[in-house]
């Protein structure tokens, strides 16, 4: 099987430092990687795990049938894959999980991971397909709307904005999504399709805020105009401090130990909370994920999988916390389903999305039945009041309000 290796660097203290070798063997779909950290990396006083699960800190040579999980984190997924393959597809080359993993910009990676050939710094690997030097400027939000529907539509970019297909996206999903800077801060978008008729980043908009209401930590989030189509802005999280961090991000499919983003249960996030998360948060971590798992039961947000529930790395601490909240979409009710269900798991009648069985297993956060039932009840009356009035402030159209009000139709209705 043929052989790559690079250099995996995180992010400390200001600069990327190289943490490891990463070894990957690819023939076909058939995928075996194997991954050291370096020595002198294992020194450092602030040494971070890669992963503290599959790669917890130590001299061994850890192995695995297909990509290490953090690193699948910080590769593309879905419309990001989409677009490293449009950019090989001009070379009859289909990229391999390595392409995948480190032909990136940094820049716009998620996360404190990044990858270099060698020891001089982390760079984009420059596979025959992927040029050392790509021509054009950073892309504006007006050009990447016309690239994204160029893409959808399966036409040609030309030569300067092919740095659309290269520059990828390591955020996860299948919506087209990148990270971009706007107005000066680095922010991820979503870009609405041409002719679409639902108002997606509207009703995400709406979602986000009133998840702020119920207790929820979220990032900034906005609704631009850009030439008559609405691009959602999510403010980056991964992003800041002085000096300017990078700060180490993992899903809870990699915490949980997971192969499958839609194989889990709230359950198993809250134990990865308790096993891995920093002592003075985890009350505070798992009364938010509670009240995480009561939102997405009050909205019908089913895209609630492993992927789209995420940890930042606490330096102090050497544990790992709750990202705020991101991609939170409430959903109608899916035809021919008798009851609704979330993608993960939440009590005793597994998916089942009622509050009833948000309930039954309490004790996994942490709460009493009595402090669990007082914060179900709270959050149901403060969505049932204010979905209207977000989704108006919004912008949804009142045509569209009558649509999406099945989404929150547990909560109008105040069941348990």
């Amino acid at each position: 099987m043929p052989t790559d290796k690079t250099y995996v660097y995180i992010h400390l203290g200001g600069e990327f430092v190289p943490a490891g070798l990463l070894t990957m063997h690819q023939d076909g779909r058939e995928v075996v990687s194997a991954f050291a950290y370096g020595r002198r990396y294992l020194e450092r006083r602030d040494a971070a795990p890669v992963d503290p699960l599959q790669l917890p800190l130590g001299q061994a040579e850890y192995h695995a049938g297909g990509v290490f999980r953090a690193f699948q984190d910080a590769s593309p997924d879905g419309w990001g894959r989409h677009l490293l393959d449009r950019a090989a597809e001009r070379d009859g080359v289909v990229p391999s999980e390595f392409d995948y993993l480190t032909v990136l910009n940094q820049e716009d990676r998620i996360g404190a991971l990044a990858f270099g050939p060698d020891l001089n710094g982390p760079r984009p690997a420059t596979p025959v397909w992927r040029p050392e030097e790509i021509p054009g400027d950073r892309l504006n939000l007006a050009s990447m709307l016309r690239d994204v529907d160029a893409v959808l539509n399966h036409e040609a970019l030309p030569s300067d904005q092919r740095r659309f297909l290269i520059r990828g996206s390591s955020v996860g999903g299948a919506q087209p999504k990148a990270a971009v800077e706007y107005e000066g801060r680095l922010w991820i978008a979503k870009f609405s399709r041409e002719l679409e008729q639902w108002p997606t980043c509207r009703i995400e908009l709406a979602a986000m805020r009133l998840a702020a209401q119920c207790g929820i930590r979220v990032p900034e989030c906005r609704v631009v105009d850009v030439g008559g189509r609405d691009v959602f802005l999510a403010a980056r999280f991964d992003r800041g401090g002085n000096p300017p961090m990078r700060h180490h991000f993992l899903s809870a499919m990699t915490l949980t130990g997971s192969d499958d983003m839609t194989d889990g249960t709230y359950g198993d996030i809250a134990l990865a909370i308790r096993r891995f998360g920093v002592a003075d948060h985890l009350k505070a971590d798992l009364e938010e994920l509670f009240r995480r798992m009561v939102f997405n039961i009050l909205c019908n947000n089913w895209d609630d999988h492993l992927k789209n529930h995420g940890f930042l790395y606490d330096t102090s601490s050497g544990k790992w916390r709750l990202s705020p909240a991101y991609d939170i979409v409430p959903q109608p009710q899916r035809d021919g389903d008798d009851a609704s269900r979330l993608t993960l798991g939440i009590g005793q009648q597994g998916r089942v999305a009622t509050l009833d069985n948000a309930l039954s297993r309490c004790a996994d956060f942490d709460l009493d039945l009595p402090k669990a039932r007082e914060i179900a009840q709270g959050m149901t009356a403060l969505v049932r009041e204010n979905w209207r009035g977000e989704n108006e402030m919004a912008g949804v159209p009142e045509v569209k309000i009558r649509l999406i009000e099945e989404a929150y139709r547990f909560a109008i209705a105040g069941k348990e």
